[in-house]
């Protein structure tokens, strides 16, 4: 009998060499946080802000998002694959964070001043900004996409440094959620005050991306490895099984996300329904939320990665059948205390989702690195955005869309819409991500890396990073000697 270790030895002894320093951790949710803060109120709030303060044709703002698919599914793995070639002193991600801050950031501010306000000034408006800004977005996005797959390689560390992200990230969110009702919800939004405080945060945000770049770990001797053409590059991308079959969980938890924040504020004004009791019951929602994401945290070692999606997607399956049944028992009208179970669960989904997906493209980067002997993170973030981009598109489509079909009037108040508004509004909001849901559950069933093989290939992997790593500073002391 062999006294050799078994794979579950090898994955806890690979687990505890893969740590990654807590000033990287750091830097990498510093750089979080600015993306999330212009991307989530940038490509989040545009469309309310165009409706809400301008006026804008919601069915117009539709087809910009369409429009807009195509310059998405370009840009995006082009941007990968030149960041992957690219060979600079600095590292291949760091120059893109900071001499990239300063266009991106003006971009942001540039999109909440339209310089024409006629319908058809709106519409040109919407899309020129989601064409220039979302340039900027990618150029961002797929660095801090693709980061913890490069700075570690253990499922386990890379949600740790994906925590990190989400939970400085979390500000984006927070910051979105309370300035949209703060000043855009009710009959009279609050132009002004409302273009202060994103330039505020703009400017913020571009200095917190310029200082992250100076703390984030890059793994030195991959700039150095000889990168694949373009053609190539997406070829062996598109030969990769498991990267396809977690796209298509991927794309329709992109659409499922992307309704539920970006119709937070049609629910808030037409569908929930506020007390004087409603922050009791806030504080529980906010209390169960965490707990949730903690318990599923936990059972990761339990339950494996892919276990865990699944089980938080079925509980959030589940919060969106309760949010949908109660709103159609109440006439489109929910009172808060009544569905906050219900939108608990469907953050569940939301946050272990956002913690989650990096950590899931990168064990199909993993997979690429045995097959290829590269490690391609922007690529595979750039083909991701290929795949995914158009679900954000088809999120925003469909909210705006289905609002038209049950009645919205442009430029009209919230009070004097039709009551049928509030029930394509509960529509769009849950019927869609329940489809969506019930998709990335049947696809991850066939999801195939998973179990004790597959920790010991990635042990093998980390091991090749080692050696790479040693050849590169021997090579550095070599050159410093001569």
């Amino acid at each position: 009998m062999s006294n050799s270790p078994s794979t579950d030895e090898l994955s806890d002894q690979f687990e505890y060499r893969d740590k990654v320093p807590l000033k990287a951790k750091f830097g990498f949710g510093f750089a979080n946080a600015a993306n999330a803060i212009m991307s989530l109120i940038g490509l989040g709030t545009i469309d309310v802000f165009y409706i809400k303060v301008y006026g804008a044709n919601p069915s117009l703002l539709a087809w910009s998002w369409i429009f807009f698919i195509a310059w998405n599914m370009i840009n995006d793995p082009l941007i990968g694959i030149v960041q992957d070639r690219t060979k600079t002193r600095w590292g291949r991600r760091i120059p893109y964070l900071r001499f990239g801050a300063l266009p991106y950031t003006l971009s942001f501010i540039l999109i909440w001043f339209p310089f024409m306000q006629s319908e058809l000034g709106l519409f040109i408006n919407h899309f020129l900004m989601l064409f220039v800004f979302d340039t900027f977005f990618s150029m961002m996005g797929l660095i801090t996409f693709g980061l913890p797959a490069e700075m570690a390689i253990t499922a386990k560390e890379r949600t740790k440094i994906s925590i990190f992200g989400i939970v400085f990230g979390a500000i984006g969110m927070i910051l979105r959620w309370t300035i949209e009702p703060l000043f855009l919800a009710g009959d009279h939004p609050n132009k002004f005050g409302f273009q202060i405080v994103v330039t505020i945060l703009g400017i913020f945000s571009g200095l917190l991306l310029f200082i992250s770049s100076f703390n984030i770990k890059e793994n030195l001797y991959t700039s150095k490895e000889k990168a694949f053409g373009f053609v190539k590059s997406i070829t062996e991308t598109f030969k990769n099984k498991p990267f396809l079959i977690s796209e298509v969980a991927v794309f329709f938890m992109v659409i499922m996300t992307e309704t539920i924040t970006n119709g937070f504020i049609y629910l808030f004004d037409y569908v929930l329904v506020f007390s004087s009791y409603s922050i009791i019951f806030l504080i529980i929602f906010i209390v169960i939320s965490i707990v949730l994401v903690v318990w599923i945290y936990r059972k990761m070692n339990q339950w494996g990665l892919r276990k865990v999606l699944i089980n938080s997607s079925l509980i959030s399956l589940i919060g969106f059948v309760m949010v949908f049944i109660i709103g159609i028992v109440l006439n489109s009208k929910v009172p808060f205390e009544i569905g906050f179970f219900g939108i608990s669960f469907i953050c569940l989904g939301l946050l272990v989702f956002f913690i989650n997906q990096g950590p899931l493209i990168a064990e199909s980067i993993d997979y690429d690195e045995i097959r290829t002997g590269k490690r391609r993170e922007t690529t595979y973030a750039g083909v991701n955005a290929l795949i995914t981009k158009p679900a954000i598109s088809i999120a925003h489509t469909s909210i705006l869309g289905i609002m038209g079909l049950f009645g919205f009037i442009e430029g009209e108040v919230v009070s004097l819409q039709p009551p049928s508004v509030s029930t394509g509004v509960l529509i769009a909001i849950t019927f869609v991500p329940i489809i969506c849901l019930i998709i990335v559950i049947i696809s991850l069933l066939f999801y195939p890396l998973k179990g004790g093989d597959w920790q010991a290939k990635k042990l093998y992997i980390q091991r090749v990073h080692i050696q790479k790593e040693k050849e590169y500073l021997e090579s550095l002391k070599d050159k410093h000697d001569t």
